[in-house]
């Protein structure tokens, strides 16, 4: 199984790739706290090598200015992968945040778009089932590379959704859509907001989510691709996606001037219960508050997540 490479691929290239084992080594002594709410609970992870990607210029002109670090060209000499079919390449993160992180990029230099690329996904997940959780950061939404078509994966059960998904759909939530083959969820009072879908055929599966993506598209017109995070995982009982829908790329105290700048730039990993801040006094000074603040300036509104629902349960009903 791919899974299996994957790990082995790690175990290698930690032995002959001097920047991956100094990131593996630094994540042994990364600091970590709990923030708890009620029935959920959110992890600081102090990760200071993680700066790069929480910083990232994502702008046009600095995009075109940088040569691209995830084509096969530009990759580091001692660099190895994996295949994935004949289109991907599973690659060992050497500024990783779970203790087995990979990045599956795209053998082409392609524009990260989700509409053209969710059934590899399922099937990456697949691939990758029992060991790894696939993820997905759309273009304003994480990717450090938007112009580069990618996932990563890391180990399962790592971010605290994985864990609690059970309980917030059905202490949090309300069942969308419940047939023989589908199951759809909505959560709204999840700090940040969740559409969940469950099935075992792929075919199913890939028609729920681009009803979604089509809602999703008509909500944000002006979008090159509507704003979300993706987390995919496969087990006995089939995949489970789970869905973070957005307006909002950074908070706004990531812009801020001095003391009242925090650098936080939540992708799918910060979604999923893990927030990186990659400056320690950031790391000491981050409050339920500023989680509060930050989820609900880039999360999708409860008015515009109720529609969605709402339109979704009309649509696969």
């Amino acid at each position: 199984m791919l899974g299996q490479q994957a790990a082995e691929l790690l175990k290698a290239q930690v032995g002959e790739w001097e920047m991956l084992r100094a990131g593996v080594e630094n994540l042994r002594s990364v600091q970590t706290r709990e923030i708890e709410f009620d029935g959920f609970v959110f992890r600081l992870q102090f990760n200071p090598r993680r700066i790069t990607s929480s910083a990232a210029k994502v702008d046009a002109k600095s995009i075109a200015e940088r040569k691209c670090f995830l084509c096969p060209a530009n990759l580091p000499a001692e660099q190895r992968g994996v295949a994935f079919g004949d289109d991907y390449l599973v690659l060992c993160n050497p500024f990783p945040i779970f203790p087995e992180h990979f990045t599956i990029p795209h053998l082409r230099h392609v524009p990260q778009k989700i509409s053209d690329s969710f059934e590899a996904m399922l099937r990456l997940a697949k691939a990758m089932s029992g060991r790894y959780t696939v993820f997905y950061n759309g273009p304003k939404c994480g990717a450090s590379a938007p112009d580069h078509l990618h996932f990563q994966a890391g180990n399962s059960g790592f971010m605290p959704v994985e864990k609690e998904y059970d309980a917030i759909k059905r202490d949090l939530g309300e069942e969308l859509v419940e047939n023989p083959g589908l199951r759809v969820y909505g959560v709204s009072k999840y700090l940040r907001k969740v559409i969940g879908f469950e099935s075992s055929d792929v075919t199913t599966l890939c028609r729920a989510f681009h009803a979604f993506y089509g809602i999703m598209r008509e909500m944000q017109p002006g979008e090159d691709e509507p704003m979300m995070n993706i987390l995919a995982s496969h087990c006995e009982r089939g995949w489970r996606v789970i869905i973070f829908p957005r307006i909002k790329h950074r908070p706004s105290f990531f812009f801020e001037e001095g003391e009242k700048k925090i650098l936080l730039s939540p992708a799918s990993v910060d979604f999923g219960g893990v927030c990186i801040t990659p400056i320690e006094k950031d790391f000491h000074r981050l409050t339920k508050d500023h989680l509060v603040q930050m989820f609900s300036e880039v999360s999708l509104g409860d008015e515009a997540f109720a529609s969605l629902c709402e339109r979704l349960r009309a649509v696969l009903a």
